[in-house]
């Protein structure tokens, strides 16, 4: 009798023990995808962030271009402006 209730006992610590790691394991694995999910946000993150730099520097471009047409147009109204003065 006693060798039945010493593998009893084997069977509900083994069975205590396996519940413990099951439990251990359903709090990890949120836990370990929930890091995945993070690291990907983080990559499309710094995926925008270069993204938005890119787009910085053409504007950047663009504006000193405009600038540049806004100084040849009024460069082109005085003229134009002078030039039908003496017309008249």
């Amino acid at each position: 009798m006693e060798e039945a209730q010493f593998i009893g006992e084997v069977l509900k610590t083994l069975i205590t023990l396996g519940s413990f790691v099951a439990v251990i394991v359903k709090f990890t694995q949120p836990i370990n995808e929930l890091r995945i999910v993070i690291q990907k946000l983080n990559d499309n993150i710094d995926a925008m962030k270069k993204d938005n730099e890119n787009h910085e520097k053409r504007l950047n471009r663009h504006d000193d271009k405009l600038g540049d047409h806004e100084n040849r147009i009024n460069t082109l109204e005085v003229k134009v402006g002078t030039y039908h003065k003496n017309d008249e």
